[in-house]
């Protein structure tokens, strides 16, 4: 059994982490900040712990007093925000502080792990089939710049401190909000696509997310290196529709290109409303440059061969069990 804090645990993905580390029979401390949505976090085995991560010295003397971890997972960031700096202090800053703060409260862990995203990586360089972890690292969007500046200040660090991070593509899954405006309109006959031209992509379920670190956690020879994570399929544009319109029950669906120049309007109006109501859009301009981007398939086969990760879910067993999901709760009619 280990000693495990999750930071985030009260976020989309810390939810599975949460659960991954409890069905493990490990201790779990689910890092939280004041005001945190609890509602997945209210199994008694767990240990609610206010982290502070924008104030180095609390945060030390937090840490001091909790003792040290034996796993430290930071799955906390910040993914859709209002500008550039945001991004940075959410990211970058947050990583900094836990690392510092890890150093010198004296609770280094066994294990820290950073749950970065695909996004610090960039997409497939021309002429390359998949995106590989060896690749020279051209982030597309502020968020993924500030992750790839967490990565940066990881591999700055002495050997001494044992880090390994995860790079994972996009995520799906129940508890996940904003492909279910994507579903709702499906299931109301619309299917809309961004941009005319075809796309390679990649995916991945929530719960295999959890799977795969814990994986390289357990994997000694996990340190100081990163592993992306995807379900080990490629996918393409109309495979995200059809897995949809599978699980739907649907057999067919009005099929829209939006054309990259309409959607960069669209998305210039949801920052707009965002900042009215004061909650960041998912979709933004700054976004597009990965949206336009025409092949995201990966080379996932480090993560296979080093660690045993085994995904559970391709997008159409994956995404029947979301839509699944949705109905039971409610979210879907």
């Amino acid at each position: 059994m280990a000693r495990v804090l999750i930071t985030g645990a009260s976020g989309f993905i810390g939810g599975y982490l949460v659960q991954k580390a409890l069905d493990r029979g490990d201790e779990v401390t689910a890092a939280i900040r004041s005001g945190s949505n609890l509602a997945r976090l209210g199994d008694p085995r767990i240990r609610l712990l206010e982290l502070p991560l924008h104030d180095e010295e609390h945060l030390t003397a937090v840490l001091r007093q909790t003792g040290r971890f034996d796993q430290v997972i930071h799955n906390a960031g910040v993914t859709k925000a209002f500008s550039r700096k945001e991004y940075e202090a959410g990211n970058y800053g947050h990583t900094r502080r836990l690392v510092q703060a890890l150093q010198q409260s004296g609770t280094i862990p066994g294990t820290f792990l950073f749950v970065s995203s695909l996004a610090a990586l960039g997409a497939a360089p021309a002429g390359a089939e998949n995106i590989y972890s060896g690749q020279t690292p051209v982030p597309l969007t502020p968020y993924g710049e500030s992750k790839r500046a967490a990565e940066l200040f990881l591999e700055s660090l002495t050997p001494h401190f044992p880090w390994t991070a995860v790079q994972p593509t996009a995520v799906y899954g129940p508890w996940e909000r904003d492909i279910l405006t994507f579903i709702r309109l499906m299931q109301n006959g619309l299917e809309l696509t961004i941009g005319l031209r075809p796309q390679r992509l990649s995916f991945v379920h929530a719960s295999d997310v959890a799977a795969a670190i814990f994986c390289t956690l357990d994997t000694p020879a996990a340190l100081h290196r990163k592993f992306i994570i995807t379900d080990g399929r490629a996918y393409h544009t109309t495979d995200l529709g059809a897995a949809v319109r599978q699980a739907l029950g649907k057999k067919r669906t009005l099929r829209i290109q939006l054309p990259l120049g309409l959607v960069r309007r669209v998305a210039g109006i949801a920052e707009e409303i965002g900042r009215w109501q004061k909650r960041p859009s998912p979709l933004s301009r700054d976004k597009i440059p990965e949206l336009a981007a025409e092949n995201w398939h990966c080379d996932v086969s480090p993560l296979i061969e080093e660690t045993g990760f085994q995904p559970e879910f391709d997008l159409y067993t994956g995404m029947a069990d979301t839509i699944r999901w949705y109905r039971e709760k409610g979210w879907l009619k």
